[in-house]
Parts: structure tokens; C-alpha cells; sequence
């Protein structure tokens, strides 16, 4: 088997970025098509689970002699665990494509009762049916358990490989090199690059077929390619520049509005075609010219794809920075600043761009490793150089945003975030340039283009989370706090749509990522119950509609139902609460169920959490007990005027854990249900609103004890606010010390007006028995 080079990393990071521009259709650059596509898997029939056995047995023996021996080189182990991953994949199938009949002979075997003991039998009908239900049960578990078992066995060595790969790639990264910086170094690149020249010339001049015929030569089309290329170069680059910017001019209305939006978008979108038109144009022109031979793939390879680097870089600027309209600047920064950002993206696309040539020249020709290191190191020079600028644009961003902002703004993206990042690019330049110095060629280059790879996936994370929130705005435009929620909740779903793709970008293998997706997709068993990407969506769907059908239930209920009815206001809300925690339990049950998950599991797990819940939350758990208790035997409602814990209020809400009382002070207090189900509470209005008012009086000697109690009765007869049923009473209730005293009980209508009607009530009294001529009577 041939071995077959990895893919460089500054061409993989171009791969996955021009991914956003649906140029899926280019092959990875430097990789073979021993790689591109692994040999397939010879077909073993449905009908021959020997014959597929014996070959997943063969590819896991393959395996284990290979991690053992260790001599095998990473390209062979990368296939081999292709092999494996899709052995793995045919097993999982067959051991779940059995499971409802082996579910089915199962209970057909449990119908039949428990098997008889040894000294027991049982009737002969009864015993062949079981011993045919038992052999067709085995007969049918003996490929799932085959498929199981190399399931496990072909899943350990995927394990073992990755970490062997993992590594190699390891060491690869610490390898030290010689020293870019050595004479001989640059001695070895210059031998190195005059090897390469001549044999590319040589190709190129007497260039040849895969069979040794030589090609026809290219004069007769030279033209064509020519006119091609001065195409590409004139009309999708020079003639559309003059026309976008003079559309750029022309983009009238205010910022946000559709007539804007529209202008803006077919601006970009315009200038994405004429640089795809100008990229089609230059690839016929080389495929016309057959530029490319075979000892300069790789070489070809990284100038197609630095082309579309720099066209993606130059579309993203466009779009975040616009160095020319500020008034379509995705951006809002000054001038200065948005054109130092989109030439610094040039660079990003330079520095890119030098890193695949160098990778891609060392993929066709095996360059010496002190020359390698040589080429590495102007690549590493100019990545540096490209990060420093990065550096210096976040600190005068940083400045522009401090002198904007407050000295008490606490925005985590403030201008202390930019100044942090700006500082650790300064450092990580400088490690890299030392790293370089000493030899670490491969880990100097470890950061320089991911980092800015990962740029580029921001930026295109940015415009599309701009792009999918135009609409949203557009409809929630009186709702601002939906459209933030909206707007989080996009950001967080295009943040885990980039994690792959950054990871692909920082190293990770495609294996991995493919790995992690699968056991995602697979689900996580968490007490038995497996949760996957599926099960989460069912999940969440439903208790979503359940939870939506409970509160268009409540609205019926409360607005058409209820009304109709003779149920106070405070039942009603009752009645209305009850319903929604029934609604909310009932969506959680069906949402499960729908979900397909074990009830039985999580009633183990519920078990398991009730005691902690008992121990760390038993006072919450308490009051909503409590809570529930209130709401269904409604010792109080809502409107009463109740006494508890030294507070006088009347209810304003019931809910699960505490109840909200106004006092009369028009104090809010928050009461805990458990203090109103144990403790003492004095509810004022529980059956009725009617009250007594007890007011004491004291009268000298010398009045005429009858007179008085008439005078005080008469004012109460007076008063509408008094009950004539019970009748107000005077009693006497003590004699001596210069005077009589008295208590004067009536019943008041409403308990509420007792203060107000007290001052009447005392206010009449005093003008009474001064027309009377007694008062000084009262004392």
C-alpha cells in the first residue's frame, strides 16, 4: 500500500472556508485518491452472515496487528480505521435490525409461564412449543450477539488507533527542525528550489500522459486561455469594481429599512458572483493550458485554492468594513480603522496563501529538511507580521471604545476584552518567532493560521447571524425583548454549527469529529435513558405544543368559562393556577412518552433525588406543599384581610412557594406558605365581611348613666355604616376611680372601613354631648 500525506493544514483551513461558498466540489489539496476515497469494503451478502463475520474478523485482526507492531504508517491507519468505522457501522445495524423479533419470541417464551423445575413437567404440547420458541429465540440472537460482540471489539480499536494517531501527531508538532535562521538552511531551500524548478520545466516542456505518451502541445489554445484570463482579470475584477462602487454610491434610505437592506444585499451578493465569474474564468484558462503536471499537483492545488482565499477574504472585508460606503459598514467603526481591518484581512489572505505554497511545493517534492524548515520560516515571518497588525487594530479599537463608552461600563466585549486579545496576539507572535529561532518550526505554525482561519469563521458567523435576524427584526419590531431572545438564541445555534468547523481548522482529524457526531447521534445514556439529538427535539416539541395548549386552555377557561359561573375572583385564579400546573405536568408526562423514554428510569432517579431534596430542600419543598394546600382548601384567597406573623394585610397573590399580602401601609410582604398551613392566621373576611367595633369610653360620675347610653346608641343608629342586626350594645364595665367606663360593640357592614367608621363614629359622640351640654362629661 502507498502511503499517503495528510493534508497541509493551511489548505484544509481553506477547504472549510471556501465550504461557506459551496466550492464542496474541489478535492482537498496534497491528498491522493487513495485518501480522498478509501477502497471499499468487499460486499458480503445479507444472506452469508458467515462470510461478513469472517471479513469483520480479518479487518479486526488487521487492527490489532497493526497498533502492535506500530510500524505502520498514519495514512494506513487512517484507512484502516475507515475500514473499521464501517464494519462497526454494519454491526450496529444488524444487532438493532433483530430486535423486535427477538422482543417478540421473548414474550411468546414468557406467555408459555416459567419452565418447570427439574422434578416437575409439564404436558407435551406445552413442552415442544417451548423448546421450538427457545431454539427459534437462539437461532435468532446468534447474529445480533455476533454483531455485538464485534461492535465492542471493533469500537476498542478505533479507540486505540485514534490515540495513536493522536499521538504521532503529537510528536510531529514537537519535532524540532534546523533552524530557519542557519545559513545552511537557506543553503538547502535554495538547492532545494532549483531541484524543484527543473523538474517542474522539464515537465511542463515535455509533458507526458500516465501511460508515458507524450501530450499534444498547447499552442493552438494559448489564445483562448489568454483571452480567458485578460477576461477574468477585465470584466468580473476591473469592470465589476467600477460598477459596484458606483452602486455603492447610489444606496439611498435610512439604515434598517427594507429599501436599504435589499440595495445592501444585492450589492454583496453581486460582487460574490463576479468574483466566482473571475475564479471560473481563471480555472478554464488553466485547464485549457494543462498547467499543472504531475510533479506540481500540490503546488497547483494551493494557488487554486489561495485564489478563493483571497476572494473570500475580500468579500467578508467587504461586507464587515466596506472601506469605501461607510454607510453600508456592517461595522460601525471609524474610517481609519475600516480600512486598516479589511487590508489587514488582505493579509490574513497573504499569509494563508504563503502557507500553502510552501506546504504545497512540499508535497511534491521531498524538500530537505533544513530547506523545508527555511520556506517554513518566511511563511511563519509573515504570519507574525499579520498578527501584530491584528494586535495593533484591537488596541485602536480598544482606544475608540474607551473614549466612547463610561468609566462604569461593564460590557464584556468592552475595551478591556479587546486590549486582553490584542496582548496575547503580541505574545503569541513573539513565542512563535522564538519557537521558529530554535527549531519548532511545526509548532510555531501550530497557531498562526488556525487563528486566523478562525477569524474568518467569525466574521462568516457574524454576517450570517446579521442575515437571519433582519426578518426577526422586521417582525418583532414592538417587541424588543423577543427579538433579543431570538437573536441569543441564533447566536447559540450558529456557534455550535462553527464548533466543528473550528475544530477541523485547529488540527482535528475528520475521523474525530465523524466519531464525536456519531456518539452524539447514538445518544448519552444518563439512568438508562438515552438521549440523543432526536429524542431532545421530540422532547422539547412537545412539552413546547403541551405547554402552548395549556395556556390557549387557561385563556378559554378564565375569559369564557369561569365568567359564567358564581366563583368569586380569588376561585377563579385557583381554579385558573390548578389548570396550568395540570396543563405543565400533563406536557412533561406526554413529552417523555412521545420522546420514548423510560418513565420507570426516571422514577429511580427521582427517588434517588427526592433524598436530597429532603435533606437540602425540604423548606422549598415545604411551601409549595403548602402552596398547593392553600390554593385547593382556599383557607385564604385572594382579597381577604388576614393577620400572620405580626403582619395585617390584605392578599394579593397565592402562588406555589409564598403569598404576597399588602399591608395597609401599602408595604408589600412575602409570606412563606408553610408559615400560613402551620402557624396562627387571623383571616378577617373568610366567611363574611362583616366585623365588630369595640370603641372604650369613659364618662364622670355625676352623668346620668341612662343618657349616656342613649346618646351613644343614637349616633350609632345613625350611621350607615353600622349593622341595625345584631343591635349595637352599650355595657357598663366598671365603676369608680372618678368615672364609669364603658364599651360601646357594633357590627360594621364591611370589616375594611373599621378605622374611618371608628372616627365617626367618635367624631358624632363629641359633637352629641355637647349639644347635650356634657362634655366634660367624657373624661
Amino acid at each position: 500500500m502507498m502511503p499517503v500525506r495528510r493534508p497541509f493544514l493551511p489548505l484544509r483551513c481553506g477547504a472549510v472556508l471556501a465550504l461557506f461558498l459551496a466550492l464542496s466540489f474541489l478535492p482537498a489539496p496534497g491528498v491522493s485518491a487513495q485518501q480522498t476515497a478509501a477502497p471499499p469494503l468487499p460486499a458480503a451478502s445479507p444472506a452469508d452472515p458467515q462470510a461478513q463475520i469472517a471479513e469483520w474478523e480479518r479487518t479486526a485482526t488487521r487492527g490489532e496487528e497493526a497498533l502492535q507492531a506500530g510500524r505502520a504508517s498514519t495514512e494506513e491507519l487512517e484507512i484502516l480505521r475507515q475500514e473499521l468505522a464501517e464494519q462497526r457501522a454494519q454491526a450496529e445495524t444488524i444487532a438493532d435490525s433483530g430486535h423486535v423479533v427477538i422482543r417478540v419470541l421473548k414474550a411468546q417464551v414468557a406467555t408459555l409461564g416459567p419452565a418447570p423445575a427439574k422434578d416437575q413437567t409439564e404436558p407435551e404440547p406445552l413442552a415442544a412449543r417451548r423448546k421450538q420458541l427457545t431454539e427459534t429465540l437462539s437461532r435468532a440472537e446468534e447474529p445480533a450477539i455476533a454483531a455485538r460482540l464485534a461492535f465492542a471489539r471493533a469500537n476498542v480499536l478505533i479507540e486505540e488507533l485514534d490515540a495513536l494517531v493522536r499521538s504521532r501527531s503529537t510528536s510531529d508538532l514537537l519535532a524540532q527542525k534546523p533552524s530557519p535562521l542557519m545559513p545552511s538552511s537557506w543553503s538547502a531551500a535554495g538547492s532545494d528550489l532549483v531541484r524543484y524548478y527543473t523538474k517542474v520545466r522539464q515537465d511542463t516542456i515535455r509533458p507526458r500522459t500516465q501511460d508515458g505518451e507524450p501530450v499534444a502541445p498547447f499552442e493552438n489554445r494559448l489564445l483562448p486561455a489568454a483571452l480567458l484570463a485578460l477576461a477574468a482579470l477585465l470584466v468580473p475584477v476591473g469592470l465589476g469594481h467600477l460598477v459596484l462602487s458606483r452602486l455603492e454610491r447610489r444606496v439611498r434610505g435610512s439604515p434598517g429599512s427594507s429599501t436599504f437592506l435589499v440595495q445592501v444585499a444585492g450589492i454583496h451578493l453581486l460582487r460574490l458572483i463576479f468574483g466566482l465569474l473571475a475564479a471560473s474564468m481563471l480555472l478554464l484558462a488553466l485547464v485549457l493550458l494543462e498547467i499543472g503536471p504531475t510533479s506540481a499537483e500540490g503546488l497547483s492545488a494551493a494557488v487554486i485554492v489561495s485564489f478563493f482565499i483571497f476572494l473570500l477574504a475580500a468579500w467578508i472585508g467587504s461586507i464587515l468594513f466596506s472601506p469605501q460606503q461607510p454607510l453600508i459598514r456592517l461595522l460601525h467603526l471609524g474610517d481609519r480603522s475600516a480600512r486598516a481591518c479589511y487590508w489587514l484581512g488582505i493579509a490574513f489572505a497573504a499569509s494563508l496563501t504563503a502557507e500553502a505554497i510552501v506546504d504545497g511545493a512540499g508535497e511534491d517534492l521531498a524538500f530537505s529538511p533544513a530547506g523545508l524548515a527555511a520556506l517554513q520560516g518566511v511563511s511563519i515571518v509573515i504570519g507574525t507580521i499579520v498578527l501584530a497588525g491584528l494586535a495593533r487594530v484591537l488596541l485602536s479599537v480598544a482606544d475608540e471604545l474607551h473614549q466612547s463608552a463610561g468609566a462604569d461600563d461593564d460590557n464584556p466585549l468592552g475595551p478591556g476584552f479587546f486590549t486582553v486579545c490584542a496582548r496575547l496576539m503580541q505574545v503569541l507572535a513573539v513565542l512563535s518567532l522564538v519557537a521558529a529561532a530554535l527549531g519548532y518550526v511545526p509548532l510555531a505554525r501550530a497557531a498562526l493560521a488556525p487563528l486566523m482561519g478562525s477569524v474568518a469563521v467569525f466574521g462568516l458567523a457574524f454576517i450570517l447571524h446579521y442575515a437571519l435576524m433582519v426578518p426577526v427584526r422586521g417582525g418583532f419590531r414592538r417587541q424588543e425583548s423577543t427579538a433579543a431572545l431570538v437573536s441569543m438564541l441564533l447566536g447559540v445555534v450558529i456557534v455550535l454549527l462553527c464548533v466543528p468547523l473550528l475544530a477541523l481548522i485547529w488540527g482535528a482529524r475528520t475521523a474525530e469529529v465523524s466519531e464525536v457526531w456519531r456518539i452524539i447521534q447514538n445518544g448519552i445514556d444518563i439512568g438508562g435513558a438515552r438521549l440523543s439529538p432526536k429524542v431532545f427535539l421530540v422532547l422539547v416539541v412537545s412539552f413546547l405544543v403541551g405547554l402552548f395548549l395549556t395556556r390557549w386552555i387557561q385563556r378559554i377557561v378564565d375569559r369564557v368559562v369561569l365568567p359564567k359561573t358564581r366563583i368569586d375572583r380569588g376561585a377563579r385564579n385557583a381554579v385558573n393556577t390548578g389548570v396550568g400546573y395540570v396543563g405543565v405536568i400533563l406536557s412533561a408526562l406526554i413529552a417523555i412518552s412521545a420522546a420514548g423514554l423510560d418513565l420507570s428510569n426516571l422514577a429511580i432517579i427521582a427517588g434517588a433525588l427526592s433524598v436530597g431534596v429532603g435533606f437540602g430542600m425540604q423548606a422549598v419543598v415545604s411551601n409549595f406543599v403548602s402552596g398547593i394546600i392553600l390554593l385547593v382548601e382556599r383557607p385564604i384567597k385572594e382579597g381577604d384581610w388576614i393577620e400572620v406573623s405580626g403582619f395585617s394585610g390584605v392578599v394579593r397573590k397565592i402562588a406555589v412557594r409564598s403569598t404576597r399580602i399588602e399591608t395597609f401601609d401599602r408595604h408589600d410582604v412575602i409570606i412563606p406558605n408553610a408559615d400560613l398551613i402551620s402557624g396562627t392566621v387571623k383571616n378577617r373576611t373568610l366567611s363574611s365581611r362583616i366585623g365588630r367595633i369595640v370603641i372604650p369610653l369613659t364618662i364622670a360620675t355625676d352623668v346620668d348613666v341612662e343618657r349616656a347610653r342613649g346618646l351613644l346608641l343614637s349616633v350609632a343608629r345613625q350611621n350607615g355604616a353600622i349593622l341595625p342586626t345584631p343591635e349595637p350594645r352599650v355595657f357598663l364595665t366598671r365603676i369608680g376611680g372618678g368615672g364609669r367606663d364603658f364599651e360601646f360593640h357594633c357590627f360594621l357592614r364591611d370589616v375594611g372601613s373599621e378605622v374611618a367608621t371608628r372616627s365617626d363614629l367618635l367624631f358624632a359622640l363629641n359633637a352629641a354631648f355637647e349639644r347635650e351640654g356634657l362634655a366634660a362629661a367624657l373624661t
